[in-house]
This record gives structure tokens, C-alpha cells and sequence, in this order.
């Protein structure tokens, strides 16, 4: 089992009298954690909401600007979950 902390988000899913979480394959390979693999989970609400007022308003309509604002958006998430641990 890997030594480090992860974070991984996931759904919590009806399987028969029970409920279990689908996590993403591919997240949790890079995590180092393999079919079998011991875990344990510490679960938190997500957050409806993502304050956005910070971003920028992109007019231009250049053929970059919807990449610049995928990377802004996701340093804003970024910035939000540090808060939220701190």
C-alpha cells in the first residue's frame, strides 16, 4: 500500500442491500494502488459550489482563450481545495 497520502473523488453507488464507491481506474493506478489493494477511505462532502468570480472575462474569442480558461478554472478548484485542508 502506498506510504503517501491520495485524494481521489468518487460516487457512492447502490450495490445490492449496500452501498460502495466507483473510484476511477486510471486515478487510482497513478496512485500506485493495484486490483486487491487494501485502502482506507476518509470521506467529505463535495462542495456544490466554485466561486468563479475570480476569472477572468475572456471577450476576444481567439482560438487559445477557451484553453487559457480551462487551465485558470482548474487553478481556481486548486486553490479552493488547499483552502479547504488548511
Amino acid at each position: 500500500m502506498p506510504s503517501k497520502e491520495v485524494v481521489v473523488s468518487g460516487r457512492i453507488l447502490k450495490w445490492g442491500n449496500s452501498y460502495g464507491i466507483r473510484l476511477r481506474r486510471a486515478e487510482l493506478k497513478k496512485a500506485g494502488f493495484s486490483l486487491g489493494a487494501e485502502a482506507v477511505v476518509r470521506l467529505t462532502k463535495k462542495s456544490e459550489r466554485v466561486d468563479l468570480s475570480g476569472l477572468p472575462i475572456f471577450r476576444g474569442g481567439g482560438p487559445d482563450d477557451s484553453l487559457r480558461h480551462d487551465d485558470l478554472l482548474a487553478r481556481a478548484r486548486l486553490r479552493l481545495s488547499k483552502e479547504k485542508k488548511a
